[in-house]
């Protein structure tokens, strides 16, 4: 997108989804992407599909559903990520989504194991098993199994934080976790839409458990600590919920709580 922008190319981007990335931000997040990418010149279609794409002697004209249609030089598919299994077929190794593996990386069969992208392991957020066809989860994933097939399945995988940062135009987005929240969860909200800053925390009991962000990216490290060790925040909680970006300040006091009373 940037280098496309940077090149004064007349851009239009179509979302099929209702807002911008919508697999990793909520729609207030989302609104603030859009808005930014608008304010560059960037033409943003979102609910809206491409009906067809249709090639004339000068251009192409892509033709949305919505009956408008858009003339370009270049088109550029992007439809998501799907694991290429084609390969396993006739195999006896289960695959659903991705190749299904244990906490140790190790498919059904003995000593055959699965990492990145083609490997459906444990999700840390949800306890289930996903795909998450994404560069933090795909290094994880590596040396989780290298250390099983080494070491005799003496290394079991806690599960991989679902994670997505991007810089779009200068516009970083974030998100963590379980960031449309939980069941019996609660949030905390900051939403600065004259400055697109957007930050929201999802919390399961005293735990902070997901988080959406736009246009705060200095603590993401603490953001993503504080999610993966699951330490319960106490009085924290209430601060966070007054003022979400307190994260430097909660990450260091329930730190140092759980020093003196450890």
């Amino acid at each position: 997108l940037e280098s496309w922008v940077l090149r004064e190319v007349n851009l239009t981007v179509v979302e099929m989804g209702p807002r911008m990335v919508p697999r990793m931000l909520g729609e207030k997040a989302g609104g603030l992407l859009q808005s930014w990418c608008e304010a560059k010149g960037v033409t943003v279609h979102t609910n809206t599909q491409v009906k067809a794409i249709e090639s004339t002697p000068d251009e192409l004209q892509v033709v949305l559903e919505n009956g408008e249609t858009c003339p370009a030089d270049v088109v550029i598919v992007s439809t998501g990520v799907k694991p290429r299994l084609h390969y396993l077929e006739g195999c006896d190794i289960d695959i659903d989504q991705g190749i299904v593996v244990d906490v140790h990386m190790q498919t059904n069969q003995p000593d055959v194991y699965a990492a990145g992208d083609c490997a459906q392991g444990l999700d840390f957020s949800t306890g289930k098993t996903a795909v998450h066809a994404v560069q933090p989860t795909a290094t994880e994933h590596g040396r989780i199994a290298a250390a099983n097939m080494v070491g005799n399945n003496n290394l079991p995988y806690k599960g991989s934080l679902n994670m997505n940062i991007l810089d779009t135009l200068g516009l970083v987005t974030c998100s963590f976790g379980a960031w449309e929240g939980v069941a019996g969860g609660d949030s905390a909200e900051m939403y600065n839409p004259d400055n697109h800053q957007y930050v929201n925390l999802q919390f399961k009991d005293d735990v902070l458990v997901g988080a959406n962000s736009v246009g705060y990216h200095e603590h993401l490290g603490v953001l993503r600590g504080l999610i993966e060790t699951q330490i319960p925040l106490g009085e924290w909680k209430d601060r966070l919920k007054d003022s979400p970006v307190n994260l430097v300040d909660a990450y260091q006091g329930v730190n140092q709580a759980a020093l003196q009373n450890g």
